[in-house]
């Protein structure tokens, strides 16, 4: 299948270069990688032309900061993803060499994934060398150890195990989709509109999830399986009753089994307000400006269709 990976950051160019190591190392590589933005100084990330990072093959969807609008800049890349099967992962992760390998390992028809990050504090974080990421060595407990001992009660994380499926089942939470690690196929986000742009910090990717549960779409947490490192750091932007409102929304979605959102897909390029001045796609040759054909939105056929056409497997 062609795969996409959607990575989002902002104004975090250490961060990015770090979770790009790791995208670097990966056993299977995506066809595309769209770095989604959400407003950051483009002059920190001249680093994206250089190599190693000139061999990825990046795109980048930019568009002005007006606070936090995390939804927006993610439903415009996906509507640039060439790929059948989507991967997301935020700018503060590292992932595992095998993270997009277990992704696809693990997708089924009509179904998304979702796993946790490892919480690194910054001081262990801050010492990682290129070498060190690249070579998957910051995956060892051993390594971690003597400087972050809490590293040792997830031993079983950090390394592939025997016991990986009973783990996860043992873990296994309902429909809990977490937006720095989630995967699914682009036809069933097309299906529900995409991310809900009205929604500030706070549950909002669990938003999602609720409306792909409620279109039909089955959730799988893994845990065990899908294995990144966050690199921690503060969230000074979080407003603790914005968050409270839109968890309450999220309880009252189980019930009224809404599956669309009017703030979506469809009409995130005019929502965007790119201008000649402020383009919002770059790729290592060229800018792109908005182009009339974006604002047509047309969801792909059901992967079932795919599948057929391709001659091939979904799972």
């Amino acid at each position: 299948m062609n795969v996409s990976a959607v990575i989002s950051t902002f104004n975090n160019p250490s961060g990015l270069r770090m979770c790009l190591l790791g995208m670097l190392s990966q056993t299977i590589s995506p066809e595309q990688i769209i770095i989604a933005d959400d407003g950051s100084r483009r002059a920190d990330y001249l680093f994206l032309n250089e190599p190693p990072f000139s061999s990825l093959p990046i795109e980048t969807v930019w568009h002005p900061d007006r606070g936090w609008q995390k939804n927006t800049i993610l439903n415009l890349a996906v509507r640039h993803c060439h790929g059948d099967y989507l991967i997301f992962c935020d700018g503060d992760t590292i992932p595992r060499r095998d993270f997009v390998e277990s992704h696809l390992k693990h997708a089924r028809p009509k179904t998304f994934l979702s796993g946790a990050g490892i919480d690194v504090p910054q001081y262990v974080y801050k010492t990682f060398t290129d070498s060190q990421i690249t070579e998957n060595t910051i995956f060892s407990p051993s390594f971690l150890a003597p400087a972050w001992p809490k590293a040792r009660k997830h031993s079983l994380r950090f390394q592939p195990s025997i016991f990986e499926n009973f783990l996860n089942v043992l873990t296994w939470r309902y429909c809990v989709l977490r937006g720095a690690n989630f995967s699914l196929w682009r036809n069933d986000i097309e299906s529900v509109n995409g991310f809900n742009e009205s929604y500030g910090y706070g549950s909002e990717d669990r938003e999602l999830g609720v409306r792909l549960r409620n279109n039909g779409v089955a959730s799988r947490w893994l845990k065990f399986s899908l294995i990144q490192l966050h690199l921690s750091h503060t969230k000074s932007y979080i407003e603790p009753r914005l968050v409270r409102q839109q968890r309450w929304k999220i309880r009252k979605l189980f019930f009224t089994k809404q599956t669309q959102t009017s703030q979506g897909l469809a009409t995130a390029c005019e929502r965007s307000l790119a201008t000649e001045k402020n383009k919002y796609i770059y790729t290592p040759n060229q800018v792109i400006p908005q182009e009339p054909s974006l604002l047509r939105f047309e969801p792909r056929p059901p992967i079932e269709t795919l599948v057929q056409t391709k001659g091939g497997r979904a799972a």
